[in-house]
């Protein structure tokens, strides 16, 4: 009982730290900003209420003058736990902005609770895994990525991930083999679902060195209990079960990969392109001291407090620092070549794997790999607090009074670097520009970091002279609980705050008829506006930056000395998406339309339209092409008379089909497959 109730808390944790974006107040709550709504709640009601009408949406005809959506990863469309917000949908009648940061929110209490259960099976010190837990949960890596639901939802699943693998390893029997591998199977399959790609591809950074550590047996004696590895049966669980992993997931991480291909600025290695955001050696001075000087698209600030303590394990003197000193340079080395990587093109290592590295020259905003330190540091916190509870709390009586004086030594001087190197960047205004740019809600907080830390070691140094004198085990309770508390405080001002503003909460919850949207957007103007997906008939023609299909920004920028052509065939003047002409062989749209107008009485009859398949019949006037202005993608079909037919390519991006005069019953049809990516 007493392990549920704890799992409970952990659970629960973020829940109350990030209390006012889940529960609002006198009917306003912290509403997430940057693209949460714009980008990721948008996608998620449109998914939703497609799936609560039985239909799973393949094709996106609202956006981007039409674009894929089951493999679009924003979407997160085969996300297993989309079947819970369906139940939700259904029994609420909607989906709101709200709704959508607590589902945000749970991701990072599943996360809390993945970190606790593994630290447990690797940390005999319940304290110990409580506190890392609490306090990197919630550290600023974490509570900055909830403009990304995605992203959450994705590293939410790597402490699962790292747990089975340890379970998996040190299972003694079958059956808890059979369990971590089924642990493993079913957390990376959300980690791939997740739908945040650079998340999954960071995990390499995670998961290779961690099972490194199992292959080096002086490195796991010291950082784990001794025990018996059953090699052959660990490693036919841990293939298997990602075996299974790569039959399930496989084909949607592939759709996404080709999808990506397709799309502006994606296809091709770019090393400005890939260094385009970086982190510095300043940002990371920042990050562990004072976060207003650190890039926040990378930035794990998780307190001085706690801080405090893991600077203390590694400088601390100790007589068993030749057993600890391994631990602690795997541990600072992790850190350090994880620090490296995100300098970009300051690093030698970013550029050797840049260049050598499959799919790495692919990604931008490389600080952000920086989540990957989140699980390490709250392991290295967790041995750090074990240290200081056993080194530094409980000390034996004939070292008592020297070890404490040199502990305090160590501890003021620590801090006095930590003070200085805050007083510096606060007094010399080293501003990061996010800070500057989008943190103006909390700007006055950046005096807070130096307060609040100055109080930390006041209350370390405090704690160290207190148990100094008794030892009793409620005291180490009671300092558990004022270092956790301690913790909170430092963070808390700015990590609940960050990428907020104060919105009233909506009177009940949006819900769509996406196929009633679908079945009337002929009758509407598309629109040009700068966002993704539409929520209403009036489909979006715009693009975002680095978005979309290549060929259809090539298709924008080639056409931009003819605009009022070109908003007459994307329809934004009266929604005409349907043109018939004798001939698509034209260098202008304007030319296209000389055409094409001149049977602008024969309109094809809409049939059907779901946004995956438009049916429609027709009376050819001559021998010509009936043209659908919507995006082609590989997989779209097209039928004649029932007969297959050629899908040809109007100013190399829209949809087109011969036809012979006459009647006819055309089809188009997005048949993108289910295993593997239709290319035809």
């Amino acid at each position: 009982m007493s392990d549920i109730l704890l799992y409970a808390a952990v659970f629960c944790w973020p829940i109350f730290y990030l209390f006012n974006h889940v529960f609002p107040r006198n009917g306003f709550y912290n509403a997430i900003g940057n693209d949460f709504y714009s980008l990721y709640y948008k996608y998620k009601l449109y998914l939703l209420a497609c799936l609560s009408q039985g239909h799973f949406p393949l094709w996106s005809p609202a956006e981007g003058a039409g674009y894929a959506f089951r493999d679009n990863p924003f979407t997160q469309a085969l996300y297993p736990l989309n079947l819970l917000l369906v139940i939700w949908y259904k029994i609420s009648g909607g989906y709101n902005p709200l709704d959508h940061q607590i589902f945000t929110v749970l991701g990072i209490s599943i996360f809390a609770l993945g970190l606790f259960l593994w630290l447990k099976t690797i940390n005999n010190n319940l304290r110990a895994c409580f506190f890392a837990t609490l306090v990197m949960s919630v550290s600023f890596r974490v509570t900055e990525a909830t403009r990304f639901p995605n992203a959450v939802h994705t590293f939410a699943w790597y402490p699962w991930v790292l747990y089975a693998i340890t379970k998996v390893m040190f299972s003694q029997t079958l059956q808890d083999a059979v369990t971590g591998g089924i642990i493993l199977t079913l957390s990376g399959v959300l980690l791939c679902t997740g739908g945040y790609p650079y998340c999954i591809y960071y995990s390499i950074f995670l998961f290779v060195p961690y099972t490194f550590i199992f292959l080096v047996g002086s490195l796991k004696e010291r950082l784990f209990d001794p025990e018996r590895i059953f090699w052959r049966r660990a490693a036919a669980v841990l293939l298997l079960s990602g075996f299974l992993v790569i039959l399930i997931c496989g084909p949607y991480l592939q759709w996404s990969r080709e999808l990506m291909a397709q799309t502006a600025e994606r296809p091709a290695a770019d090393f400005a392109y890939s260094t385009k955001h970086q982190f510095t050696f300043e940002d990371t001075i920042g990050s562990l001291v004072y976060p207003p000087a650190s890039s926040a698209e990378g930035w794990y600030f998780f307190s001085i407090t706690a801080l405090l303590v893991i600077l203390l394990y590694l400088f601390a003197a100790s007589k068993e620092t030749s057993e600890t000193l391994p631990v602690k340079l795997f541990f600072v080395g992790w850190f350090a070549v994880i620090s490296y990587i995100t300098y970009g093109k300051q690093s030698y290592l970013f550029e050797l794997l840049w260049k050598y590295l499959p799919g790495f020259a692919r990604l931008r905003v490389w600080p952000r790999l920086n989540i990957v330190l989140v699980p390490i540091l709250a392991w290295m916190l967790s041995v750090a607090y074990n240290s200081f509870e056993t080194s530094v709390l409980q000390k034996k009586e004939n070292e008592k009074y020297s070890r404490t004086v040199k502990t305090l030594a160590v501890l003021a001087i620590i801090y006095a670097v930590i003070l200085g190197t805050q007083l510096y960047m606060f007094h010399n205004k080293i501003y990061n520009p996010l800070w500057l740019k989008y943190f103006k809600n909390v700007a006055s907080s950046d005096i807070k970091f130096i307060i609040y830390g100055a109080a930390a070691f006041i209350f370390i140094f405090a704690l160290i002279i207190l148990n100094n004198w008794r030892q009793r085990q409620s005291l180490l309770t009671i300092t558990f609980v004022l270092l956790i508390a301690a913790a909170t405080i430092e963070t808390h001002h700015v990590g609940a705050n960050m990428w907020t503003h104060k919105a009233a909460v909506m009177q009940g919850r949006i819900s769509l008829d996406v196929a009633k949207i679908n079945r009337v957007s002929f009758q509407y103007p598309r629109r040009y506006y700068n966002g993704s997906i539409s929520l209403g008939s009036d489909f979006g023609v715009n693009v975002l930056e680095n978005w979309y299909f290549e060929r259809y920004m090539r298709f924008l920028r080639q056409t931009e000395n003819e605009l009022e052509a070109r908003k007459m065939l994307l329809g934004q003047i009266d929604g005409r998406r349907l043109f018939f002409s004798e001939s698509i062989e034209y260098p202008t749209v304007s030319a296209f339309l000389h055409d094409a107008l001149r049977y602008r009485e024969n309109t094809p009859e809409v049939l059907s339209y779901t946004g995956d398949e438009l049916i429609l019949k027709f009376n050819a006037p001559a021998e010509g092409y009936l043209s659908f202005i919507d995006n082609w993608d590989y997989g779209w079909k097209v039928f004649v008379d029932g007969k297959e037919e050629k899908v040809d390519l109007l100013f190399g991006t829209f949809k087109s089909v011969k036809l012979s005069p006459g009647m006819h019953h055309v089809r188009f049809s997005y048949q993108p497959g289910w295993f593997f990516r239709i290319k035809k």
